[in-house]
């Protein structure tokens, strides 16, 4: 009996999970760049469509500007979203660049709006229990809104 009661919540909660809902991003702080790769931390903003707690671990994630692929996004820490809540978190993420993207960088930034768009597998706990979810959501952005210093691009 207890095996099949563990059985049932094992299923119950890979298989009915929903996608956390983006919401925005804002406080952008770049903490390393070079050509190969760009840290930063950043607040996200998302909502846990969920009836039960996600503790969202460390994941990795394909990264497009404007349809562009730029390179693997790396979540540096695990982050708890509340059930049936909008969480605001404080993320580091570490960007491993394409060859020759730092420059394509720099022109994106300096434009208005800049289309988001994240791609792979979210990895994250429910209920103690391992759980993978594939993502793919996309975002537009106003590079205003993130307070990115060109200088900061600069620094090389």
């Amino acid at each position: 009996m207890y095996l099949f009661t563990l059985l049932s919540v094992l299923f119950m909660t890979s298989s009915c999970i929903e996608n956390p809902e983006y919401k925005g991003v804002s406080n952008f702080k770049i903490d390393e760049i070079n050509k190969d790769k760009i840290s930063f931390n950043i607040d996200v903003s998302a909502y846990n469509l969920n009836g039960y707690k996600l503790k969202v671990r460390k994941s990795h994630f394909k990264l497009y500007l404007n349809d562009e692929y730029i390179g693997n996004a790396h979540l540096l820490q695990k982050y708890k979203m509340k059930k049936k809540t909008t969480t605001l978190d404080n993320v580091p993420v570490e960007v491993f660049l394409e060859k020759g993207m730092l420059f394509s960088l720099m022109k994106i930034a300096s434009r208005g709006s800049v289309k988001v768009r994240i791609e792979g597998i979210l990895k994250a706990s429910v209920i103690g229990l391992p759980v993978r979810t594939h993502i793919d959501q996309t975002k537009n952005i106003n590079m205003k809104d993130l307070n990115i210093n060109l200088g900061q691009f600069l620094k090389l």
